[in-house]
């Protein structure tokens, strides 16, 4: 019998975006690197924008985790409060 798959096929294209996206984040200079305003803002639109769009796409990932095992609460327990 074949083992299923399924689940793992289900998480590891976004584990792989949010991956890739962090490592987007964590070399990106920063607003030391700009020489002007306008070159922060740039920066910020074109590398980072994306990349943080990218980690939050991710976000998905948080229905495969039971409750119990998060250390923090997910958006949706933050969004409502009862």
């Amino acid at each position: 019998m074949a083992a299923d798959t399924a689940p793992l096929d289900e998480v590891s294209a976004p584990i792989a975006d949010l991956r890739a996206g962090l490592a987007t984040l964590r070399a990106a200079p920063g607003h030391h690197g700009a020489d002007s305003t306008l070159a922060q803002a740039q920066q910020a639109r074109d590398v980072l924008l994306p990349a943080m769009a990218t980690v939050r796409a991710a976000d998905l990932l948080e229905t495969h985790v039971a409750d119990d095992l998060r250390p923090l609460p997910s958006y949706q327990d933050m969004l409502v409060v009862l």
